[in-house]
């Protein structure tokens, strides 16, 4: 175990509790053609709820006020973003409003058959070039418009102070002084020059993996434009072995790589410091820091 600390309860509780009936009514108000499908409960994330919805689709419904804005950016952006990637993405297919019973937008989205990279077989060098080409697809530059992250994206100085709190509540179990001489490098790694589209939470919960490879890529609710090393980051985690071989697909410079490598140390930090209630989220953690260092 690497934490000596209280154990805490990290997610937040839900302010609108996403029921069977509520997703129903709301199909039933604004798409009434997709009404009776079979509705099964499918996941119920730290901002969403998600609802299985027949075999093919699924409903994705914010149960927290501050989802509200993240579902507009994936209605917003991600159907354009859609048609240039080869790897699946969740492009609304139904983009829900509010009702007078419900007060914040919702999707329906593509349901994508395979298992979440957190916990599946992954055949590293495939998996690898497949995400080098999803980067260099993705990580092209955003409008002026784009929606920003104050977490993510961002200068990784800009995450320091947060980083040292993070890694205080950590136990002794881990060399503190490597994650912070690490997270110190990066920081004083040249600045992105360029502002790119970016996933912005690519942990492998948000991966799909299919017959070993990398098929899709969910919840997208972190949509932002920045700097190329936060979605980097996502590369350790996938595929720790095979790291060359998706920087040389992705076309990502070295000091970009030098950076992801910082973020990938304040990412496992994050997991491990508010996953308390979350073993597999803690698990991605502890498998992160042993890929970086």
């Amino acid at each position: 175990m690497l934490r000596e600390k209280q154990n805490v309860a990290n997610r937040p509780e839900p302010e609108v509790e996403i029921t069977a009936d509520l997703v129903r009514a709301l199909l039933h108000a604004r798409f009434p053609a997709l009404a009776e499908l079979e509705l099964r409960p499918l996941s119920r994330g730290w901002d969403n709820t998600n609802w299985r919805l027949g075999d093919d689709a699924i409903v994705r419904v914010p149960h927290r006020r501050v989802a509200a804005e993240l579902i507009r950016h994936e209605q917003q952006s991600l159907p354009a973003l859609a048609e240039r990637l080869t790897v699946a993405i969740p492009a609304p297919t139904h983009a829900g409003k509010p009702t007078d019973f419900y007060p914040w937008p919702w999707s329906v989205t593509p349901f994508f058959a395979g298992t979440e990279a957190a916990s599946a077989e992954i055949d590293q060098p495939r998996a690898a070039i497949t995400m080098g080409t999803f980067f260099r697809q993705l990580h092209v530059a955003a409008p002026p418009d784009a929606p920003p992250n104050p977490f993510r994206g961002c200068p990784l100085a800009d995450r320091a102070d947060a980083f040292a709190t993070n890694l205080d509540s950590l136990g002794p179990g881990i060399d503190h002084d490597a994650l912070r001489s690490t997270f110190e490098t990066a920081c004083d790694a040249p600045l992105a020059l360029e502002r790119v589209w970016l996933h912005g939470d690519l942990h492998t919960r948000n991966m799909i993996v299919h017959d070993g490879d990398l098929a899709a890529v969910i919840d997208w609710g972190d949509i932002c434009a920045g700097d190329r090393a936060t979605d980097l980051a996502g590369a350790y985690m996938l595929v720790p072995d095979q790291i060359a071989l998706v920087a040389q697909h992705a076309g990502a410079s070295e000091t970009a790589w030098r950076r992801a490598r910082g973020w990938a140390v304040n990412f496992a930090v994050v997991y491990l410091a508010h996953s308390d209630d979350d073993p597999v989220m803690s698990a991605i953690g502890q498998r992160l820091l042993a890929a970086v260092l």
